[in-house]
């Protein structure tokens, strides 16, 4: 299974659809024949240091909005995930860390690329409270027209982590119908940057903390793992030279 997008993307489908319900042991099941050689998938794909491919995540938006009756499910997933910071430490370091809608535009390639690796984003305008984006597709993923709406949420909830209002995404041109890339044009209130002062003002000090609490207990996994594929390691070559 090639490594395309990150757990933390899976972890969002899965907290959504436990929030309508819905067992998620049986939605993990059948997606890729190495997530189903695994004791628990559901742990798997909840993970935040785990990656899987493009088409397994495509698969989760499409059996939310199947399971849901719901072809926007992936859209609404998205901006569900930003109301409750399902992203985690990765939300507040990426994004909140930027402090105004603007900034996080401005960098929004390397936030794109801490959460997977499908496309390439090229901010084509940016005005004080107006921008235009372009999403180019990586050639060879398994993508599929909800993860372009996935990404439609997620601009258009991305001024709700300053406590702003919601963005109005209008898609000018989409790669799923024919186009060479996805086309956004982005407007957002003035209003919203009061909020962003006002977030950046209150908020500071505990979001650094629960970062750095939330990421050394991300780095305590990772090296447990890591250490985990080293003893295997050493046990296959041990094995081998007998």
């Amino acid at each position: 299974m090639e490594k395309e997008t990150s757990c933390v993307n899976s972890r969002a489908v899965l907290d959504y659809l436990k929030h309508h319900q819905v067992d998620c042991s049986e939605v993990c099941k059948g997606l890729d024949p190495e997530i189903d050689r695994l004791k628990d998938p559901e742990n798997f794909l909840r993970d935040p240091s785990n990656w899987i491919s493009c088409g397994v995540i495509s698969k989760l938006y499409r059996r939310a909005a199947t399971i849901l009756k719901d072809e926007n499910a992936a859209y609404k997933i998205a901006r569900y995930t930003t109301e409750n910071i399902s992203l985690g430490y990765a939300q507040r370091i990426i994004l909140k860390s930027f402090w105004s809608i603007r900034k996080a535009l401005k960098q929004v390639q390397k936030i794109n690329d801490k959460l997977n690796r499908s496309k390439k984003i090229d901010l084509v305008e940016l005005k004080k409270n107006e921008a235009v984006v372009r999403l180019h597709w990586v050639p060879g993923m398994e993508v599929s027209k909800d993860i372009c709406l996935y990404n439609q949420g997620a601009y258009t909830s991305l001024p709700l982590v300053w406590g702003g209002k919601p963005m109005t995404v209008t898609e000018n041109c989409c790669y799923f119908s024919g186009a060479p890339y996805c086309e956004y044009h982005l407007k957002w209130p003035f209003s919203n940057r009061f909020s962003e002062l006002f977030s950046r003002f209150y908020t500071s000090k505990s979001v650094l903390l629960e970062t750095i609490e939330e990421m050394q207990r991300d780095k305590t996994i990772i090296e447990s793992k890591k250490l985990k594929i080293a003893t295997t390691a050493g046990s296959v070559r041990s094995s081998a030279g007998t």
